[in-house]
């Protein structure tokens, strides 16, 4: 018996080893290692190193429940996390469920329901989700949010740290602009650390479930941990352990207490309600009529007032939209009116002149405003045709007619200026045109009349010089047949002085024969080459030729003068014939040189002013002289063929005529004059440009 004993207890003992060395993990299966973060209050937190909070008190109570033998441990939840992931425990407290957590993990029912919020100082312009871009976002390294914000917000700063507490202080401290953290256990600990600064905005973040997690694959404590869940769900143990942790910050009677408010405020407020609704009926009773009767006064004085702001709005528009300067005046010539076209050409702005004297304010209308009184009196309109006042750089002409208010009750005038000047200076131009052309005519056939006599005059000449001081062989035959010596003869004359009178003969045929072709060239068109030519470089071309020129019976030095250049950067070529045009403005530097040169200049020197630019499809030309200037009545003849303002013998009248025909005629430009008598002259050239030359030579 004591053998067959040994022999079975030594089996027992031999079974015993070898279960324990072969099957380890199922002798010790019946403890089960459970982590959670050590700092993720009212969750789970160390108290004193001792792990609490609502997930370790769940937990506890569904291993009591199920007799499951647990072991929690707290720690970083990063740490935890990895731990779970290698399968060095079994289950963790709490985890927010995603479904990328779901690759690595298994979780239980959810054993609450856990939302985020956006923590921000207070006055920060954060105010919702659409908000966090380009932030700097504080959350918690491996949390929820971290995964929320690097799929939602890529072009955010992502500040990871290691507890939500720390991402807390650091917010309140200043630093980083948002922080995505678990709201009830945030507020914790916000009263807890005494974190006033911090305030939470917009709505919750994606509320989520909260659960246990285990090890992928682990189906028995999966399914014993929702059994458990389920089971102090329905014993109440999981409602008090609820309370006691979220009792404080639930918002479980938020309703309950808001219909107690409601009670309270709105009792009183009903029966203020009904009192005032029986008040209100019976004065509405009283006032009805009379509300009626105002609402239709309103009405029609609402529309008066519409139908007068029209009619100002359209008498105002009517006088802005005119083009000619429309003042408004009392019997005193105060301004009363002053329209946009006023404004405009003066410069001044109603609020500078209404009140003001019309005199001081336009002071070349002095004369007509002493029209004024008469014209209210007469009950008649006073008219002043081109009236004409010299501006800084100009003649304006104006046409003024001052009409009288034939109101009684209204003492004043309404004076309407028209700018004519333009009108004026076209009529002048075409009667200058006029003028130029039968003028053009006559020079035509005089030229023709005076071309033959004058042909047999300078021939005549030259045949009698020929004859008798040329050593032709038939002179001497001619003067042997009439018994003569022909050296008698030429002594005779010489001492007679013929021979330098008939120099002086061909000398005057010769220049009227220049006379008559210039006067040819005034009146016909030219055959010359035109090209593309730059007129700035014709113009000081030009300039270089005539900077040699003086003359001691002119009485100026060209070099002496001084050019000023004002040429506009990128013109355009100008279609034209070159050498024409550089003797148009020989022509005009000889002139202007000349009439500078009677020009007594005190401190001050003789100055050409040259400018070229483009206006439109011309080029402008403008030659000014600062010489004694050209009264109005000779700028009005200044390019009739013989009219000239020197002296006798010192010019033929031909120049200007012939340059202007070279302009209007042969290149169908214009050209025009204008002079401040003692202050300068100015010439105006305008020349088409190169945009249609076939057209140009069509019309040449």
């Amino acid at each position: 018996m004591t053998s067959n004993f040994h022999v079975r207890d030594l089996f027992i003992i031999f079974t015993f080893l070898l279960c324990l060395f072969v099957f380890p993990a199922k002798v010790f299966a019946a403890h089960i290692l459970v982590q959670g973060d050590y700092n993720y209050p009212p969750y789970e937190f160390l108290d004193n190193g001792i792990p609490s909070g609502f997930n370790v008190d769940i937990m506890r109570a569904v291993a009591a429940v199920m007799g499951l033998h647990i072991k929690i441990d707290l720690g970083s939840w990063n740490e935890v996390l990895s731990s779970l992931k290698r399968g060095e425990i079994d289950a963790l407290t709490g985890m927010y469920y995603s479904p990328e957590r779901a690759k690595f993990v298994d979780f239980s029912m959810p054993h609450n329901i856990v939302s985020h919020a956006i923590f921000v100082r207070q006055g920060s312009d954060i105010r919702s989700l659409d908000d966090l871009s380009g932030k700097e976002i504080l959350v918690q390294r491996g949390d929820i949010m971290n995964d929320y914000v690097v799929k939602n917000y890529p072009d955010a700063k992502i500040v990871q740290v290691r507890s939500q507490i720390e991402a807390l202080k650091l917010l309140a401290s200043g630093k980083y602009d948002v922080a995505l953290l678990g709201k009830l256990q945030n507020l914790f600990w916000a009263k807890k650390e005494n974190i006033t600064n911090i305030i939470t905005v917009g709505p919750p973040i994606e509320p989520g479930d909260y659960c246990f997690a285990v090890h992928k694959g682990d189906k028995k404590l999966l399914g014993q941990l929702n059994e458990g869940l389920s089971l102090i769900k329905n014993s109440g143990k999981y409602d008090e352990i609820y309370n006691k942790w979220f009792g404080v910050y639930e918002r479980k009677s938020v309703y309950r207490e808001y219909a107690q408010y409601a009670i309270w405020i709105l009792t009183p407020l009903i029966a203020f309600l009904a009192f005032f609704i029986l008040w209100s009926w019976m004065l509405r009773l009283r006032v009805k009529e009379k509300t009626a009767e105002l609402t239709r006064e309103l009405s029609e004085r609402h529309q008066a007032e519409e139908q007068l702001r029209k009619v100002q709005s359209y008498l105002t528009n009517v006088i802005n939209s005119m083009p000619s300067m429309l003042i408004g005046v009392d019997q005193k010539g105060i301004i009363t009116q002053w329209n946009t076209e006023a404004e405009r050409v003066t410069g001044l702005s109603p609020k500078e002149v209404v009140g003001r004297s019309l005199e001081l304010v336009i002071p070349h209308l002095r004369e007509e405003v002493e029209f004024i009184p008469h014209t209210i009196n007469t009950r008649q309109e006073h008219v002043s045709r081109k009236r004409n006042w010299k501006g800084s750089s100009e003649i304006h002409y104006e046409d003024v007619t001052i009409y009288p208010l034939l109101s009684n009750d209204v003492q004043g005038a309404v004076i309407i200026i028209d700018n004519v000047t333009e009108r004026i200076n076209m009529e002048q131009m075409l009667m200058q045109t006029e003028k130029m052309m039968s003028l053009g005519g006559l020079a035509a056939g005089m030229a023709h009349e005076i071309n033959n006599p004058l042909a047999v005059i300078l021939g005549s000449v030259q045949n009698i010089k020929r004859r008798i001081f040329s050593e032709v062989l038939q002179n001497e035959d001619i003067a042997k047949e009439c018994d003569v010596s022909l050296e008698n003869v030429r002594n005779y004359l010489e001492k007679r002085e013929v021979p330098r009178m008939l120099d002086a003969i061909q000398d005057s045929c010769s220049r009227a024969a220049q006379i008559v072709s210039n006067m040819l060239s005034f009146s016909r068109k030219s055959d010359k080459n035109f090209k593309l030519h730059s007129i700035t470089e014709i113009m000081d071309r030009t300039l270089e030729l005539i900077s040699n020129d003086y003359d001691l019976a002119k009485e100026y030095d060209f070099r002496k003068i001084e050019i000023v250049r004002d040429y506009a950067p990128d013109l355009p070529a100008v279609f034209c014939e070159g050498n024409e045009i550089q003797q148009v403005f020989l022509n005009l530097f000889k002139n202007g040189a000349e009439a500078m040169a009677e020009k007594n200049y005190n401190g001050e020197y003789p100055r050409f002013t040259l400018r070229v630019q483009r206006a439109n499809d011309m080029a402008v030309v403008e030659i000014e002289d600062n010489g004694p200037g050209v009264d109005e009545e000779k700028c009005k003849r200044i390019f009739e063929p013989f009219f000239t303002s020197k002296g006798v013998g010192k010019g033929t009248g031909l120049g200007l005529s012939v340059s202007y025909f070279i302009v209007t005629d042969h290149h169908k430009g214009s050209m025009e004059v204008t002079s401040l008598p003692g202050s300068w002259t100015r010439f105006i050239i305008k020349l088409p440009v190169s945009g249609k030359i076939e057209e140009r030579e069509s019309m040449r």
